[in-house]
């Protein structure tokens, strides 16, 4: 999921890890990936990637190729020149435009086995012309 903004990427953490307990879901998680700390409003807590995934940030890569996590919630982060087999599907929830779009929507399409990947993006922000604008440069 491509957010908005660092205070957006820890509420949708919240929410998904308070969603998923509450329904008793096991064996899937989530991490956030953002750079710096945040705090959010009415909230006197300081939020870090680390803190939040509960290692440190130089390991989400290797933590996130593993099983035990499905979702990425990102912040301005991992848009470009993350390679990942593994991503199939994106929530965008951010304006994309130039470059920035191309590079963001391209972290889908790596070609890798077993070669038969099906991908989905749900946009929420940008318009089917926008976006076809940006890809077509």
């Amino acid at each position: 999921m491509i957010t908005a903004s660092r205070q957006s990427a820890v509420k949708y953490r919240q929410a998904f890890e308070d969603y998923i307990a509450k329904k008793g879901y096991e064996g899937i998680h989530a991490l956030v990936a953002f750079s710096g700390k945040v705090k959010l409003p009415d909230d006197e807590q300081e939020y870090t990637e680390s803190s939040l995934n509960g290692f440190p940030e130089d390991r989400l890569t290797k933590e996130f190729d593993t099983d035990k996590y499905q979702v990425l919630l990102v912040a301005n982060k991992y848009q470009t020149g993350f390679d990942q087999p593994k991503l199939c599907a994106m929530y965008v929830l951010k304006k994309l435009k130039g470059v920035n779009a191309v590079q963001t929507l391209s972290r889908l399409n790596r070609i890798c086995a077993p070669y038969d990947k099906k991908t989905f993006v749900l946009d929420f922000v940008n318009s089917y012309e926008d976006i076809n604008y940006w890809m077509s440069l």
